[in-house]
């Protein structure tokens, strides 16, 4: 491919999905259905073409990689941690938390069922369906009211996290025959808190005191960098990034520690807010393209197949199912419309991508894990699109009683 046709198409690209970001809000419905459905409909007229493009294997792996971190990094920057919001948290953790083992623990029966497969390759197979993506939840959540648009926001955010934790610890137990699995668990979450408490406070003071055009990209690369490493070492590197995110969204916290206080420069808050719009710019990009190239690399075949429609069909039915008794327990108030709010996505590929070959089943249909990344969004944006606007309808009438002061935790459009 000459460079000119290469340009226009990154340039088309990029110009198509900004469209998508406005079509999604208007009809409701997630804008990485419509790059997934683009990129299929790419591969179906590159295949009727009889040209053969193939991107670099380890491409879409870089990409939904760093796509991940900067979404993580894009919602920590939007919470903010105000008193009155230990409660709130808590729920949103222990629901993210039940739902992530919960859903592993019932997916990984499932497929033990219909693969014959052994229960520690069912359980490393299972992960990546049980984490709900917030690459695709928040976005969605835009036709919510405040306060569940909240829930999902926080949720969503401890899913992805949560999601890692658990893979990573299960894939180093894995390694090690078995063993080591809550040391690995819990003694990386320790480390990874102590490394993104000192990284953040390192951060707040670059951000305001960094001179020159160029500071941002270097920033957010030293992050990717300290995520890469952490990831060989085998721990949790996206809490490094939430526990980051939330210290510089939050400086006012390290105003009560005596001497932290002169870690921010007046011009703090100026840069802050420069640093989420250049977040926000660089997750549209790498999102459009990581979305893009996974429809793109999907074999059409593969979606033609009954079992694949079959599988994906019972792990969708299994994730909404479970849902609903969980919000009944957490969130205090009817399951609609936070119900529809667990769709799977970027995350679930990621981890998927990073299963060793030796433990998928030779059985499993390829073509399950896109059916169930479209299936799940699809239902999620018919879900929300009812019953969201019913509950939006309905927070405009007078409360019975406002919550606590919430964060601003208005989810940029990018990020979905």
């Amino acid at each position: 491919m000459d460079t000119p046709t290469l340009m226009i198409g990154i340039s088309a690209a990029v110009l198509l999905s900004y469209w998508f970001n406005h079509l999604g809000r208007v009809l409701r419905f997630p804008s990485v259905v419509f790059l997934l459905l683009t990129g299929l409909l790419l591969r179906a007229a590159t295949d009727a073409r009889g040209l053969s493009v193939q991107p670099p294997a380890a491409l879409l792996s870089v990409l939904g990689t760093l796509g991940l971190i900067l979404i993580v990094l894009e919602g920590a920057l939007d919470l903010d941690l105000v008193a009155g919001r230990r409660g709130f948290l808590q729920r949103t953790f222990a629901s993210a938390a039940l739902g992530v083992v919960g859903g592993t623990a019932v997916l990984a029966a499932v497929l033990k069922l219909l693969f014959a497969i052994s229960w520690p390759a069912a359980v490393m197979v299972a992960i990546p369906f049980g984490v709900i993506s917030s690459a695709a939840a928040i976005p969605g959540a835009e036709v919510l009211p405040k306060e569940e648009r909240e829930f999902v926001i926080y949720e969503s955010s401890w899913s992805d996290i949560l999601g890692v934790m658990l893979f990573n610890a299960a894939t180093v137990a894995l390694a090690a025959g078995g063993g080591g699995f809550t040391l690995n668990l819990f003694g990386g979450a320790a480390a990874v808190l102590l490394i993104g408490g000192v990284l953040g406070l390192g951060m707040v003071w670059l951000v305001g005191n960094l001179e020159g055009h160029v500071k941002f990209l270097p920033l957010i690369f030293g992050l990717v960098l300290v995520y890469a490493a952490a990831e060989v070492m085998n721990l949790s590197p996206l809490l490094i990034v939430l526990v980051l995110g939330l210290m510089l969204n939050n400086p006012h916290l390290l105003r009560r520690v005596k001497g932290l206080a002169r870690l921010q420069s007046r011009h703090y808050p100026a840069e802050l807010l420069r640093l989420k719009h250049l977040t926000a710019e660089a997750t549209f990009l790498v999102r459009t393209f990581f979305f893009l190239l996974l429809g793109y690399s999907t074999d059409l075949g593969t979606l033609a197949d009954p079992r694949a429609w079959g599988v994906a069909l019972l792990i969708v039915v299994c994730v909404f199912g479970l849902r609903w008794p969980l919000l009944w327990l957490f969130n205090g108030r009817r399951p609609r419309p936070l119900l529809w709010a667990a769709p799977r996505g970027l995350i679930t590929v990621v981890l998927f991508y990073s299963l060793p070959p030796a433990l998928l089943p030779a059985a499993l249909p390829h073509g399950a894990l896109i059916l169930v990344v479209l299936l799940s969004c699809i239902v999620m944006a018919l879900g929300l699109r009812r019953d969201g606007a019913q509950a939006g309808d309905e927070a405009g009438a007078p409360a019975p009683e406002a919550p606590a002061p919430a964060a601003s935790t208005t989810a940029p459009e990018s990020a979905s």
